[in-house]
């Protein structure tokens, strides 16, 4: 690993000790977002891979909503100890239909074709390199059955470009693409994923949640101006509600969910 990819290895290691769902998803209404379009394309009795599972909350989900059988992995040891922590205290009914792994998204220890679904959630922008990237990308395909679906929710620049141009239009500062302080990323640039995947992947569908990042960033920070925004401002939750019918807006937001089917 690099220093920087150690350094942010530790720092997920310490967040897990928090036990706490939002230390890894401060923005909890787009993360509710992001479950339900993953919920879109998950089916009853559906195996389910979710790399990078965190603390565990987006496979919970899985499990309740969708009556899938939810398989998380994550790379940070700790994270898995406090998902399993989290289970057994908070959701006992699930404990059958849950479980957690500690694992590298680069090297999935499941057999070729296992997975009817697999979901990632901010999981590959943290590999920070982008022939890792592509390694992930690959290795989730083989788990992956032919015809199953791949549910990727990640970062782009494009997105980001989209959304500080709107906010310099009301001279709101550009938001750093290199991620928040303590959980730097590496964003992907949207052609260049889109041609990688197409010998493994089709893609079937984009959502993007401008919408919800029209309202969040740049309505609610002039809204609230000189006091800084914040992820639990009631705005956020009226932003989430409208964005569940109407999800996109100029194609703004960083965070975007590509909808893949391995080729079969």
């Amino acid at each position: 690993m690099t220093n920087a990819a150690n350094e942010l290895k530790e720092r997920y290691e310490q967040i897990a000790k928090t036990l706490d769902y939002n230390t890894t998803a401060c923005d909890y209404n787009l993360r509710d977002l992001e479950i339900s379009t993953a919920c879109e394309y998950i089916q009853d009795g559906d195996m389910v891979l979710d790399v990078g599972c965190g603390l565990g909350y987006a496979c919970t989900q899985y499990a309740a909503r969708c009556h899938a059988q939810v398989q998380g992995i994550d790379y940070a040891e700790n994270m898995i100890e406090g998902a399993k922590e989290l289970v057994r205290r908070d959701h006992p009914a699930l404990q059958g239909a849950v479980q957690f792994t500690h694992a590298s998204v680069l090297d999935l220890p499941f057999p070729k074709a296992h997975f009817d679904v697999v979901t990632s959630s901010r999981c590959l922008m943290a590999l920070l390199d982008w022939e890792k990237q592509k390694q992930a990308l690959v290795e989730i395909s083989r788990v992956l059955k032919p015809g199953g679906v791949f549910v990727c929710m990640e970062g782009t620049f494009d997105g980001l470009e989209k959304l500080n141009q709107a906010r310099a239009k009301f001279g709101l500062d550009a938001i750093d693409a290199s991620g928040k302080e303590r959980l730097f990323t590496l964003k992907f640039w949207e052609k260049e994923l889109l041609d990688f995947v197409k010998p493994y992947y089709v893609h079937e569908h984009t959502q993007r949640f401008g919408m919800y990042y029209f309202l969040t960033r740049i309505v609610q920070p002039l809204l609230v101006a000189p006091e800084a925004p914040r992820y639990n401002h009631k705005l956020n939750d009226v932003a989430q509600r409208i964005a569940e019918h109407y999800p996109d807006f100029e194609g703004m937001g960083h965070l975007v969910a590509f909808i893949f089917s391995k080729r079969r």
